[in-house]
């Protein structure tokens, strides 16, 4: 059994020894304690979420490099004399 099942039946033991009282006193702010607690408890992968999204934005950056670089060295290309006719020459030359 994993640690919650054996906390469980613990909890489930103790709760069946309990007298059987119709009325059941709560202490004051219990509600409120509880809520607290439940709410202050840290994520158990909020680390890995940090990771992730640290990760992301680098994906993200690598990406746009790689688009600008392929953009840059597209547009030098073209400001080169490229020789288009010589090119459809050739190719219907062939056929």
């Amino acid at each position: 059994m994993n640690e919650f099942d054996q906390q469980w039946q613990k909890l489930v033991a103790l709760a069946r020894q309990a007298p059987d009282s119709e009325e059941v006193r709560i202490p004051y702010g219990f509600a409120v304690r509880l809520a607290a607690q439940a709410g202050g408890r840290a994520a158990p992968f909020a680390s890995l979420e940090r990771f992730a999204l640290r990760g992301l934005l680098a994906a993200a950056a690598c990406c746009v490099a790689a688009v600008a670089f392929n953009y840059f060295s597209h547009s030098s290309e073209l400001t080169e004399d490229v020789g288009l006719d010589e090119t459809v020459g050739a190719v219907l030359d062939i056929s």
